[in-house]
């Protein structure tokens, strides 16, 4: 469960549009929030640095302040609050604190002017992104637009995109970790199109795309309504919906979010370090660039998952993978994300 969530702020209405995400996410597992503030006191005034000390003991004392304002305004949300005002730099910062404090998430605003592609960037939320190995959740906070109500994770709409990947357990144990017994998880996929006519070796035609596309969509959705079925079989079964789509990935899963009407995108990375990958391409990226709906990236262990047709592939691509791998109990559940389990 998401039991500690660190929610970084820099003092901004912008970033502190990230709190109520984080509020919400630590009420669905009883969990404390920890409000942080990277002080960096300004430039010494003097070549002899005189006073150096005496700006970065007022800094630390403002973020303090501020922390402690903010902690205030929150008390009685949350099972509890906890502030912290580390002095450097606000990435390394962050990700020192998720470490030092042992958290389960990091949920943050981004607030560049040109939305998500400014993330891509140089941001203090690229950076977080590029090297955390927990969950991050980003929240869109684009100036001289209202904030977005927070979903209430009991009763959320939550897309979890599937690739027919050792990663999708991961990805939707994640979700199930937020949604309670209201809510729902719209497992989806999207299906490449295929681009040429299948012969066989004697030059005959084994299926045209039309019919390529029929079969990839069929195997698509069976393999959906496996897992859902594990959900709806569980000791608290889930509202589970299936949405197979056509097409580019990234275009499809930001599409599925509006048209399901979603409050969070759960996805996992298939990035190696941390979530490097999503920065820097891949379809998680390209999904924090064009989707609307907040993401949460998840850097999961991938669980060993076996192809019933060796040539097809995960990564959004042409596959053919179904397994069932949804235990019943939290410890399959977590041994499963680990890739003890799953066979």
């Amino acid at each position: 469960m998401f039991r500690s969530l660190i929610v970084p702020l820099d003092g901004s209405a912008l970033a502190e549009r990230a709190l109520p995400y984080g509020i919400r996410l630590a009420q669905s597992g009883k969990g404390k929030l920890i409000l942080m503030r990277a002080v960096l006191a300004p430039a010494p005034r003097t070549l002899d640095g005189a006073g150096m000390e005496r700006d970065q003991a007022e800094a630390i004392a403002e973020a303090e302040q501020y922390l402690a304002d903010m902690a205030e305004s929150i008390s009685g949300q949350v099972a509890e609050v906890q502030t912290v005002a580390p002095y450097g730099r606000a990435a390394a910062k962050i990700l020192e604190t998720a470490s030092h404090l042992q958290a389960d998430a990091i949920v943050m605003a981004t607030h560049g002017r040109t939305g998500l592609s400014h993330l891509l960037y140089g941001s203090v939320t690229e950076a977080v992104l590029a090297e955390s190995a927990l969950p991050v959740c980003v929240v869109y906070a684009r100036p001289g637009e209202a904030p977005a109500p927070p979903f209430s994770p009991y009763s959320a709409r939550v897309l979890v995109p599937q690739d027919f990947s050792g990663y999708d357990a991961p990805a939707v144990h994640a979700a199930l970790e937020i949604v309670g017994t209201r809510g729902e998880l719209v497992l989806m996929t999207a299906v490449t199109p295929p681009d040429r006519v299948a012969y066989d070796e004697m030059g005959h035609v084994l299926a045209y795309l039309d019919q390529q596309e029929e079969a990839d969509k069929l195997q698509a959705r069976d393999y959906l309504e496996t897992i859902a079925a594990a959900l709806r079989e569980r000791a608290e079964p889930i509202q589970v919906k299936i949405d197979v789509r056509v097409g580019d990935p990234a275009t499809g899963i930001s599409m599925a979010a509006l048209d399901e009407g979603a409050d969070l995108i759960v996805m996992a990375t298939h990035g190696r370090t941390g979530l490097r990958r999503a920065v820097l391409g891949s379809v998680a990226g390209k999904v924090l660039r064009s989707a609307t709906t907040p993401v949460m990236l998840v850097h999961p262990h991938p669980v060993p998952t076996a192809p019933t047709t060796p040539d097809h592939e995960g990564q959004f691509g042409r596959r053919s993978r179904v397994t069932s791998f949804l235990g019943q109990s939290d410890e399959e559940r977590a041994a499963r994300s680990s890739g003890a389990l799953h066979r």
